[in-house]
């Protein structure tokens, strides 16, 4: 599981349903995705850059969408997988 701190614990965890190697983890200090069934991991960048997730949900009948749950900015979404966020209004 390289990629991952290992001095918090996981707030948030889901698993894309039709590419079950797509994994979405949310800590304390942000985002991570996994596309190799959790042996790597990469922090999400940009406006997301070590902010708490809370809650992460992925479509089950569309699942490049996906969504966060961010105590402290609200909802985003993903349309590509988890490659770009757009906050939601």
């Amino acid at each position: 599981m390289g990629g991952l701190p290992t001095n918090e614990r996981v707030n948030a965890f889901a698993v894309n349903p039709r590419e079950p190697q797509v994994m979405y983890v949310g800590m304390r200090s942000g985002l991570y995705i996994s596309r190799d069934k959790g042996r790597t991991w990469r922090k999400v960048e940009g406006e997301l850059l070590g902010v708490p997730v809370a809650a992460i949900a992925v479509h089950p009948a569309r699942p490049d969408l996906v969504y966060l749950g961010i105590p402290t900015l609200g909802i985003f979404k993903s349309e590509d997988g988890g490659k770009s966020w757009r906050r939601q209004r």
